[in-house]
């Protein structure tokens, strides 16, 4: 396979990575990225119903697999990792400290790297039909439910209900960001989201766990997204790393071997704004990188 010149830089210290990646490649680049994924991968591929949804899996976990090889210093299709209970993916052996969450909504997918503390990153589309204050008032607690219903104008511009609109575009994205936050700790921690929805994620910062997740802190923060998503990333303990943005955009024409890796992009107003230097390479592996 072909390889971009280009190296990710290393995450130095306390810090997260954060990949966004777009899910646009064509046919073409579709057939060469299916190569980097293993027998699972592509078992998972083949069930989806939908040529677009399975095209976008693909490109998605390509672009994951590439992206981490370049930190482990491996070839993308030589990634290898396990998969706890809840479907939370990670390292043992000598990449065991390296932690990793991706996650994806239609056309856009996002990937979190950090080598400090298990991470978890959650990317949510808006829906245009999401039924916000009902399911606020259903799933989440008293007073999350009534920020949603705050921003939806619940009671109406003079206190009437009957001149709501409960599901309205603030609404939608309240209850949305609300889920994001609540999916990115849960993905921290491995567990399941139906047993995160009571955490209290009405403001990001420091997270206290309870029920299935007590004892458990995160830090939690929102990331930027397009418009139509909102993101969210949260990192296991209540130390706050410092962060990182990129961008992965599939390069034109990739060479005939394999996929096409990226250029590093980092996006306006990305804390670090440098283009890649081959001293961020990552060391081979053993050679101290945890």
């Amino acid at each position: 396979m072909t390889a971009r010149p280009e190296p990710a830089p290393l995450p130095r210290g306390p810090e997260a990575d954060v990949w966004r990646i777009r899910l646009d490649g064509g046919d073409r680049t579709v057939r060469q990225a299916v190569r980097l994924l293993d027998a699972r991968e592509r078992q998972r591929a083949d069930r989806f119903r939908d040529a677009l949804a399975a095209d976008r899996f693909v490109l998605a976990h390509a672009a994951a697999r590439s992206i981490l090889g370049r930190y482990l210093g491996v070839s993308g299709a030589a990634v290898h990792w396990s998969v706890g209970p809840h479907g939370k993916p990670y390292f043992t052996g000598p990449w065991g400290a390296w932690q990793w969450s991706l996650s994806r909504a239609d056309g856009l997918a996002l990937l979190a790297v950090c080598t400090t503390a298990p991470v978890g990153v959650d990317l949510e589309r808006v829906g245009a039909q999401t039924q916000a204050l009902a399911l606020a008032r259903r799933f989440l607690p008293a007073l999350e439910a009534a920020d949603v219903g705050r921003l939806s104008g619940a009671a109406g511009p003079a206190g009437d209900e009957a001149d709501a609109d409960p599901d309205g575009p603030a609404a939608r994205v309240a209850y949305h960001r609300l889920l994001s936050r609540k999916e990115a700790c849960v993905k921290a921690s491995g567990g399941r989201l139906l047993d995160g929805l009571r955490l209290d994620v009405l403001s990001p910062g420091t997270v206290l766990g309870d029920g299935a997740f007590a004892g458990e802190r995160w830090f939690l923060r929102d990331l930027p997204a397009p418009p139509g998503f909102v993101a969210a990333l949260a990192t296991l303990g209540d130390a706050e790393p410092g962060l990182r943005l990129f961008d992965w955009e599939w390069a034109s024409g990739p060479p005939a071997d394999g996929p096409a890796e990226s250029r590093l992009v980092l996006p306006p107003g990305a804390r670090t704004r440098r283009t890649a230097d081959p001293a961020d390479a990552p060391e081979p592996v053993g050679g101290g990188v945890r």
